[in-house]
C-alpha cells in the first residue's frame, strides 16, 4: 500500500483517519516526512484553498486529496480541482473512503459525482450520473466487476480473480459502463460506491 501523509487540523479527525487508515493497511507518514510520487497528501479544504500550500507537493508530482464538505465543493471551479487525484468529503462512510484512496493509489482521480471528471477534461454537470434503479440493469457478472473495479484492480487482475480471459472484461466493462452512463473507470467506481455500496466489501471477502 502506499504512503499516505496526513495534513489536517483537527487532532480528533487526524487521529480517527490514522486510526481506520491503518487497519485497512495503510502506511501513514508523520508531517515531516518527505514525499515522492508514490505519496497520497490528504489535507483540509481551508489549506487547500491556499495556493501556497501545494507548491512543494506539486514539485514532487505528490498526490493530493483534499477533505471538505460537500457545501464547500460548490465553490471550486474546474482549475481548482484539475490539479487534485481526490476530493473526499465528510459523508464518505470508512468503508467509501479506504476505497477512494486506495483507488488514487492506484493512479485514478475520485471524486464527488457532482464534481467527476468526463474524458473530455470538463465537469460533470450536477445530476448527471444515473440514479440507484440503474442497478437492476447490470448483470451479476458486470456487478462482479464493478465491485473488484472499486478496489483499485486492473483488468489483468479482475480476469484473474473471476477466472476469465482479459477481452472478457474489456467487454463486460464497455456493456455496463453503458447502462450506468458513465464514460471511464474512475466514474464506474465511483457510481458503485454510490449505488452498490456492498460491492465493495464483498470485492475484499473474496480476493482474501
Amino acid at each position: 500500500m502506499g504512503n499516505t501523509k496526513l495534513l489536517i487540523r483537527s487532532k480528533l479527525v487526524k487521529d480517527a483517519l490514522t486510526f481506520v487508515l491503518v487497519a485497512a493497511g495503510f502506511n501513514i507518514l508523520s508531517e515531516m516526512a518527505p514525499c515522492d510520487e508514490s505519496t497520497v497528501v490528504v489535507i483540509d479544504f481551508d489549506d487547500y484553498a491556499d495556493p501556497e500550500t501545494l507548491v512543494g507537493h506539486q514539485q514532487n508530482s505528490t498526490k493530493i486529496v483534499v477533505l471538505a464538505s460537500r457545501a464547500d465543493c460548490q465553490d471550486l471551479d474546474y482549475d481548482q480541482i484539475v490539479q487534485l487525484s481526490g476530493i473526499f468529503t465528510y459523508d464518505l462512510s470508512a468503508d467509501a473512503l479506504v476505497r477512494s484512496l486506495r483507488l488514487v493509489c492506484s493512479g485514478e482521480r475520485v471524486f464527488p459525482r457532482e464534481l467527476t471528471l468526463q474524458s473530455n477534461s470538463r465537469p460533470l454537470a450536477r445530476g448527471n450520473l444515473p440514479a440507484r434503479s440503474d442497478a437492476d440493469r447490470l448483470s451479476p457478472r458486470e456487478r462482479e466487476i464493478l465491485s473488484h473495479l472499486t478496489e483499485g484492480r486492473s483488468n489483468k487482475a479482475i480476469a484473474r480473480v473471476l477466472g476469465i480471459a482479459e477481452a472478457t472484461v474489456k467487454v463486460h466493462l464497455k456493456s455496463l459502463s453503458r447502462k450506468i452512463g458513465v464514460d471511464n473507470r474512475t466514474q464506474a467506481a465511483m457510481w458503485t460506491l454510490a449505488n452498490l455500496p456492498k460491492a465493495g466489501s464483498r470485492a475484499s471477502r473474496e480476493a482474501a
